[in-house]
């Protein structure tokens, strides 16, 4: 028998009443399994600058077929604009286009000009498994829903003579849709079968998010009897396109495309494999089927309609990307997994990969090992890259590190410990700037960012000497912990900005200070700070929270700062650097205080209307929003969550292997509103975080209000 103190059974008393009187809606949370899928809005995060995409995909697809659009976003699709036609392959959220090829327009005509099929649109109906349209201008209906490799279309033509399907291999969204990011066609090649009703070829392409590194897509298009002839453009310059004839008067029209990063030989198996003979509400059926088995892996209770489907939707997409592209690297065969368009690293270690960790956690063992695949082969893992992608520049620092020290103090197994750690540690000391770590702060004049650079860089290092530790090496996590430490050497105490003093601002290699406004904020790839502000970027020490706290004059005064900070728009969260800014709170002795800001974010920057604050970001936005309904929030790349009240009564959440979590709230009166205290199977938090051991093999967190 476990020996208990008085206090413990007073805790334990208090908290098996309030249980109790919860019991019912207990057991009704657990069992009562509702498919939620069909509360999310697609169309959330598509509109304003999120540049989500509003075509479905299977979680982690490898690809994301959607409208085009004339004037179309970063995404490809633009609300109220002429429907241009179709593409396979989409990133979401992310701040710049890429992609878009593979392109389908069914047309009555014919007209291969690239906006010479643009039709207003009607009856437009997305979900996450399906997506359909009415083009007015040809009264066609198309249907898209998708596997993994896979886009089953169906196209329903009206009856009328000379119907087509255009099929533009030049087409691609940085070049045709945006073309400020500057994308081209360079090659390509499509070949018919007509006894096996198969169009097979490839386009090379450059451009896009990132460099210009050419890179080649691959294609299976498996017509049916409805295609009486495939016309393949030739000599032409600067385009590749093919006209898809249609026999007269067909009612509908059906399409399988498979799509490869790799081979031809690839997207014919991709389609066999997952299609076959399947007709297409059969695809659909099962992709639904899919995305039912994520949602109900969290049940929410209460709260407005609204609130159900922003936060449906925000899990949706926390579901997007990274693709798993497993068995389809363009560049070296390998049995490893294959993960595929990191373009948000800096945004996802945040909230996207502990969310993973949370619900799905042998993902985040695959991805570190396609990252560990990836140092193996190039000798690093950039934070940025994609298949036909290695880009050196860096939003941020080595991030790669903080998802590989996240999984290890949460005991996330499915990778080599040994192999994770050499990669991590090359990055300590290989990939850190040589003037970061010759000085202990990135000095100007600087190639890029110094400050933010520097704040990075050293939490990366407070994650490799975690690890470090872990693996037994005391001399490396050691070196490393000081070095972590080294963001103080850009904290200028008598910087001052709003009435407050201490900020992190730029010095020279000499130590001399240089002279910035806190309060401005800068953009992209430019002098001191990336996509940010002072204001901001001082408030990034994860690992020693307190230790700011002390040197911006105590918990008092950080209070007001951050107050002050939040009230004026100083402190901001369209960027991730901010994500964890409304916490510090809590380590002030104010959680209430995290606890208004929060709410306070989430009312004033999230919806159904406008999105998510900017770039939705591979689902770091999308993460965030979960985390904070849930009512934990993670320090990624350590082992704890903040405590603030959950954004709905009750709440299941259901791990991979099958633990479940139940978040439960009761109020001692109707009106009450001030958390009064949170318990942990029976036992009272004391100070507002909890270890990630408390929860990971199931638990009751019962939230008190008076």
């Amino acid at each position: 028998m476990i020996a208990m103190n008085i206090k413990s059974k007073v805790n334990l008393f208090v908290y098996l009443i309030l249980c109790l009187s919860n019991f019912s809606s207990i057991v009704v949370a657990s069992d009562n399994k509702i498919s939620r899928v069909d509360l999310v809005d697609m169309f959330m995060g598509v509109q304003g600058a999120s540049n989500c995409v509003v075509g479905p995909q299977l979680p982690h697809g490898s690809i994301n077929p959607s409208p085009q659009t004339a004037q179309g976003s970063h995404s490809g699709y633009r609300l109220g604009q002429p429907i241009r036609g179709f593409g396979q392959l989409h990133p979401s959220g992310i701040g710049w286009g890429r992609y878009g090829q593979i392109f389908l327009s069914p047309q009555i005509g014919f007209n291969a000009n690239e906006d010479g099929h643009d039709s207003e649109k009607a009856e437009e109906i997305a979900k996450p498994y399906y997506y359909s349209v009415f083009l007015k201008r040809y009264g066609i209906k198309t249907e898209i829903t998708p596997t993994h490799h896979c886009a089953s279309y169906r196209f329903t033509f009206p009856d009328a003579p000379n119907a087509n399907i255009l099929l533009d291999i030049a087409h691609n969204i940085p070049q045709h849709i945006v073309p400020i990011v500057g994308g081209r066609f360079l090659d390509g090649n499509v070949s018919y079968n007509k006894e096996n009703r198969l169009i097979t070829g490839w386009g090379e392409y450059s451009g896009g998010f990132g460099d210009d590194a050419p890179y080649k897509v691959y294609f299976a298009i498996h017509t049916d009897d409805a295609i009486k002839d495939v016309v393949i453009s030739e000599n032409i310059p600067n385009t590749l396109y093919a006209q898809l004839k249609i026999s007269e008067n067909p009612e509908t029209v059906c399409l399988n495309v498979g799509i490869s990063f790799k081979s031809v030989e690839n997207a014919i198996k991709y389609i066999d494999n997952e299609i076959a003979e399947k007709d297409f509400d059969t695809v659909c059926q099962q992709a639904k089927a899919a995305w039912v088995n994520v949602f109900d892996k969290i049940t929410v209770k209460g709260g407005t309609e609204e609130e159900q489907r922003i936060f449906y939707t925000a899990l949706y997409h926390s579901y997007v990307m990274p693709r798993d592209r497993t068995g389809d690297n363009p560049n070296w065969e390998s049995e490893y997994p294959h993960f595929d368009d990191h373009y948000c690293v800096w945004d996802t270690w945040r909230t996207k990969f502990p969310l993973m960790i949370l619900l799905n956690e042998s993902f985040v063992g695959k991805v570190i090992n396609s990252f560990i695949d990836r140092f193996e082969h190039n000798g690093k893992c950039m934070p940025t890259f994609t298949s036909s992608l290695e880009w050196d520049w860096k939003q941020g620092g080595d991030d790669v590190d903080n998802i590989i020290a996240d999984a290890f103090v949460k005991n996330v197994g499915g990778f080599d410990k040994n192999k994770a750690y050499n990669l991590v540690k090359s990055d300590a000391f290989k990939q850190r700037s040589p003037a970061y770590i010759k000085y202990g702060w990135e000095p100007e004049p600087a190639e890029r960012m110094s400050c933010s650079y520097t704040m990075e860089y050293a939490y990366n290092d407070f994650c490799v000497a975690t690890v470090a530790r872990f693996m037994g090496d005391s001399l490396v996590a050691n070196q490393l912990s000081e070095r972590a430490t080294h963001w103080v050497n850009l904290f200028n105490p008598n910087l001052e900005s709003h009435g407050f003093k201490g900020f992190i601002a730029p010095r020279t290699e000499s130590g001399k200070w240089i002279e910035i406004d806190p309060a401005h904020r800068y953009g992209s790839w430019v002098e001191y700070f990336y996509e940010g502000n002072s204001w901001v970027y001082t408030l990034f020490v994860p690992h020693q929270f307190d230790r700011l706290v002390e040197l911006c004059g105590g918990k008092e005064n950080m209070v007001r700062r951050l107050s002050f900070g939040f009230d004026h728009d100083l402190i901001e969260l369209d960027n991730e650097p901010g994500f964890l800014s409304p916490f510090i709170f809590t380590h002030c002795d104010r959680p209430d205080l995290t606890a208004k800001y929060v709410d306070k974010i989430r009312k004033n920057h999230f919806s159904l209307a406008t999105g998510y604050p900017e770039n939705e970001d591979s689902g770091a936005m999308g993460a965030w929003y979960i985390f904070t309904s849930i009512g934990f929030f993670p320090n990624a790349g350590q082992d704890f969550y903040y405590l603030l009240p959950p954004a709905f009564p009750e709440i299941t959440i259901e791990r991979e292997g099958g633990e479940k979590i139940f978040v439960q709230t009761k109020k001692m009166s109707p009106e009450a509103t001030k958390l009064a205290a949170v318990y942990v199977n029976g036992r009272k938090v004391e100070n507002d975080i909890i270890r990630h051991a408390d929860i990971a093999k199931g638990c009751t967190i019962l939230y008190v209000f008076e």
